[in-house]
């Protein structure tokens, strides 16, 4: 997750993104030595899931009429769709590494 937030210096939005990736890189350095706080743990999730419905549409457009086009072609205005995409991709993997933190920090290592 430090390596996505510092990916994100170049994005046309990186205060967003750096602090989600930061958070989510942040539970898991704490989930690592006890157990998320619940809070914290729903506070991410809710976040993750926002995210992912704000940007669901526009990787749809990808799926659905672009298949064949590079998500790792310059962005556009006209190709909001490969920022969409990336993004949606980024949050389901910060969503899977949060509720994998969350998961084996309650097992009581």
């Amino acid at each position: 997750m430090l390596v996505f937030a510092l990916l994100q210096f170049n994005d046309p939005d990186p205060l967003i993104w750096v602090g989600y990736y930061l958070a989510v890189a942040g539970a898991c350095a704490v989930a690592a030595f006890r157990p998320l706080p619940r809070v914290v743990f729903l506070a991410l999730a809710a976040v993750t899931l926002a995210g992912a419905v704000l940007t669901l549409p526009g990787f749809a457009d990808w799926v659905l009429h672009r298949p064949t086009s590079d998500l790792w072609a310059p962005m556009s205005a006209d190709r909001l769709y490969i920022e969409h995409s990336r993004e949606l991709l980024g949050l389901l993997i910060g969503g899977a590494c949060l509720v994998t933190a969350h998961r084996l920090s309650r097992r009581g290592r």
